[in-house]
């Protein structure tokens, strides 16, 4: 009879909890909207941001934030659109997905597109949950999975990850023709980086690559963890090592294999979700003659990219590297401000796109638009730009392309 009665507690304890946090996201939800609202009644045109200012993708996302709040004041020191200031209307994710998807929900009763969140797994979580949207979500939809999901609605903010992924490991391997037995390095608690995984297993044996082991990564692994990593990877008695992992953990293993012998950098091929500052931290001078690809090219010569480095520079104290998403939430926020001229989009008229399928098109199969590097378009939601291949000269990552 107690046990029942303690079951009974305990399953009304788990439901008062479930609840007040069903509640708590319902009033997330519902002020985010009335943010939006508030804006548009102030006169102002919303560019709604999903951020991620706190938690694991803390880092990357206040960059990307940085770029978006950029941007918009780029155009506003132009005169705005349509006779309307621009304003970024953000809320911070706390890199939780139960959350972003909360706050889109909400986004989506007052706006007719949202951009963000900048990482894959909050953007798979919001393409899985979504049951009827009609709402426009330029995000992390940079592999195919995410946006067929989401399709016509999902729009990637970057270029295919998959696919760069599979032309650096091509690139690397015709570089480095004498390497041939490989351990590949991955985290299957992300699901972006599992994916890619399946795809490089696929593939590498058409490159003339052997795959002798996967090793996965945990999130929050110490200093031991990247120690028994690197054994597992060296026991192999591999030829060459392809990090698919971001650059806090590719760093730390790295110095590993670099202490148990692993004296030549052309052995190693990196993913973009590597490149930052955090790889540069750790590895340092260990980076010598590694391979590496990015989504942009960070010695860009362009007048408007060396005044957003220097501008970058100055906000974030000289200390940081441009991190991936802040080249194409820049571009992002410039194509939405393209659509609202071209469409003669204002904040009296804004409640009025919504679900507007015509927009939708707009961005899901666009005519080419002007980047901050290069011109670009999205077709079926996939931003469709030039990958850019590195290999680090002592710590600086030099294009091959100029090699």
């Amino acid at each position: 009879m107690k046990n029942r009665v303690w079951q009974a507690i305990v399953v009304i304890v788990f439901l008062v909890v479930l609840s007040r946090t069903a509640l708590q996201r319902d009033l997330q939800a519902s002020a985010f909207e009335e943010k939006i609202n508030q804006s548009l009644e102030n006169g102002y045109l919303p560019v709604v941001v999903l951020s991620q200012e706190s938690g694991e993708y803390r880092s990357l996302g206040k960059s990307a934030l940085w770029a978006a709040e950029y941007a918009a004041d780029k155009v506003n020191e132009n005169g705005g659109v349509n006779g309307c200031k621009v304003q970024i209307i953000s809320e911070n994710t706390n890199s939780e997905k139960s959350k972003a998807l909360s706050l889109f929900q909400g986004a989506s009763r007052a706006s007719f597109l949202v951009l963000g969140p900048m990482d894959a797994p909050e953007t798979a979580y919001i393409a899985k949950n979504v049951e009827r949207n009609q709402t426009i979500n330029i995000a992390a939809y940079s592999f195919a999975e995410s946006r067929n999901t989401m399709a016509p609605h999902g729009i990637s903010y970057m270029s295919d990850s998959e696919a760069g992924d599979l032309e650096e490991v091509r690139v690397w391997s015709q570089a480095n023709p004498d390497i041939k037995n490989v351990v590949l390095f991955t985290m299957s608690e992300d699901e972006s980086q599992e994916n890619t995984t399946e795809l490089l297993q696929d593939r590498l044996e058409d490159m003339g690559l052997h795959l002798l082991k996967i090793v996965d990564i945990r999130q929050g692994a110490s200093d031991k963890d990247y120690a028994y990593y690197a054994i597992q990877a060296l026991n192999q008695g591999a030829d060459g090592y392809i990090f698919l992992v971001r650059g806090k953990e590719t760093g730390n293993i790295l110095l590993k294999l670099r202490s148990h012998g692993v004296e030549e950098g052309r052995q190693i091929s990196t993913s973009f979700s590597a490149y930052g500052s955090e790889l540069f931290d750790v590895a340092g001078n260990m980076l010598d003659g590694i391979s590496i690809w990015n989504k942009f090219d960070p010695v860009y010569q362009g007048k408007d990219w060396q005044q957003l480095l220097q501008d970058y520079r100055i906000a974030r104290h000289g200390t940081e590297q441009v991190s991936n998403p802040v080249a194409d939430y820049y571009d992002s926020v410039m194509a939405i401000c393209q659509c609202y001229e071209e469409f003669g989009i204002t904040s009296e008229n804004y409640k009025e796109f919504i679900g507007n399928q015509e927009v939708v098109d707009w961005f899901y199969n666009s005519k080419q638009l002007k980047g901050i590097q290069s011109s670009y378009q999205w077709q079926e939601g996939q931003k469709v730009t030039d990958y850019q291949f590195f290999v680090f000269d002592g710590k600086t990552p030099v294009n091959r392309s100029s090699r």
